[in-house]
């Protein structure tokens, strides 16, 4: 096979990537290892519920980078939309205060507890986020020795960053977040029939021009001279005038048989990713009416009833939900301290949602060693990753959630796949 380009992945970065090349009118063959696109973000029908893997939303709605990709190619997303947040907290659920007058009421706060967090906040508004990107946020903020103020960081930069510690997450990272985040006219939002919207509008443009085929893992990226010469999948061997990596950089190094420059090998070996457990229930009926984001304090948790939200999601009379728990890798990878977190976190749930484990026709519980493909910690902002264009290789190009955009997760996808497809189109003037 011989094409333009082969994109290596079908994720959103590769999807996205394919699509605006597609677009463009070049001949595009992608490359997936699975039987499915979206990768990370595939969806699963079962017994009329459609399932995406874990919690997706979409940030920022028409203004984000979704929307943004998808409008490369013509496309506009059908949007839904969530009420306000709750807050799960000392056994009931309340607003989550989202803004200056929900945070002045909130009664979740003490008078002294309002003036160190807002103190707080200000600090991180008014500072240039470039300069913090190395700063861990836990230095960039005061009375952390109070309770209420902690946990309210610890709940925004779980929720925003899925980074649960704070004593690693970049302050430039979560300053970055917060002032996208007040200026936004839309903070999150779900497209109509989950995420499989997005996949198919992506895989139809690249049907037009190329296509995707499946149960194609690449075994080797062949570097020679500072170029690409073949793509190996099983026994046979790809040739194209560009090729996009869409994978986990994290296994880069391994695809690429040592072919790429040290200092890059050692970025995408480096990169944490985030992690932690996620559960989907498929439930026989409505056990609550809630149709916004839920988030907890302890465990910090965020989920939501995906069907309140979007009713195609589930059979008529029955009810879809999921939530998610971020952990660190070193929970991830102790089968014990891993085993005791399910159990708080299943207990939560049905401590949130008494009884909504007997209503319960199916469930996935899936423990996430690679939620996002980076964790924004410090040496892990933008500037540490690896960049779009590889250096010392001519016709490589990088796509996907570990790349060195701005953003988070599946900010850094759409971003780096507009952007690897523009430098394709440049590449091949």
């Amino acid at each position: 096979m011989a094409a333009d380009v082969i994109v290596v992945g079908a994720g959103w970065g590769g999807l996205t990537t394919a699509a605006i090349l597609a677009h463009n009118g070049l001949d595009v063959r992608v490359l997936e290892a699975t039987g499915h696109i979206g990768g990370r973000s595939a969806c699963d029908r079962k017994d009329g519920f459609i399932v995406d893997y874990g919690i997706h939303i979409i940030g920022y709605e028409s203004q984000g980078p979704a929307a943004k990709a998808l409008r490369e190619i013509g496309y506009d997303i059908e949007f839904t939309h969530y009420t306000k947040p709750v807050l799960y907290l000392d056994g009931e659920f309340v607003p989550m205060p989202t803004g200056t007058p929900a945070f002045l009421k909130s009664r979740m706060f003490s008078f002294t507890d309002k003036i160190i967090l807002g103190h707080g906040l200000r600090r991180l508004l008014m500072a240039r986020s470039e300069k913090l990107e190395d700063t861990p946020l836990v230095d960039r903020i005061a009375g952390l020795s109070r309770k209420p103020v902690r946990d309210f960081f610890r709940v925004l930069c779980s929720t925003g960053l899925v980074t649960p510690d704070i004593e690693v997450a970049s302050a430039g990272e979560f300053s970055k977040f917060m002032k996208r985040a007040m200026t936004a006219r839309e903070q999150v939002s779900y497209p109509v029939g989950g995420m499989a919207q997005i996949n198919e509008a992506l895989a139809a443009k690249i049907g037009e021009s190329g296509g995707i085929t499946f149960n194609s893992r690449v075994k080797n990226i062949e570097i020679e001279d500072g170029r690409v010469g073949k793509v190996k999948v099983h026994d046979e061997e790809l040739e194209a005038r560009a090729v996009v990596a869409a994978v986990p950089v994290q296994k880069l190094p391994e695809l690429t048989d040592g072919g790429l420059p040290a200092d890059l090998k050692q970025k995408c070996s480096s990169l944490i990713p985030t992690s932690g457990i996620s559960i989907d229930l498929c439930l026989g009926k409505k056990v609550s009416d809630i149709d916004s984001f839920i988030v907890s304090t302890d465990p910090i948790t965020m989920g939501q009833f995906t069907s309140n939200i979007d009713p195609t999601t589930a059979p008529e009379g029955k009810q879809l939900a999921t939530f998610f728990y971020p952990l660190p890798q070193a929970i991830i990878n102790d089968r014990a301290l891993l085993d005791e977190e399910q159990r708080r976190f299943l207990e939560l749930l049905e401590k949130m949602f008494p009884g909504i484990m007997d209503n319960v026709e199916w469930e996935r519980v899936l423990r996430m060693k690679l939620v996002d493909g980076f964790e924004p910690r410090i040496a892990q902002t933008a500037k540490d990753r690896p960049g779009v264009r590889v250096d010392g290789v001519d016709n490589l190009f990088l796509s996907g959630d570990c790349v060195g955009v701005p953003g988070k997760g599946g900010d850094v996808a759409f971003t780096s796949g507009i952007a690897a497809a523009h430098a394709v189109l440049d590449y091949l003037k």
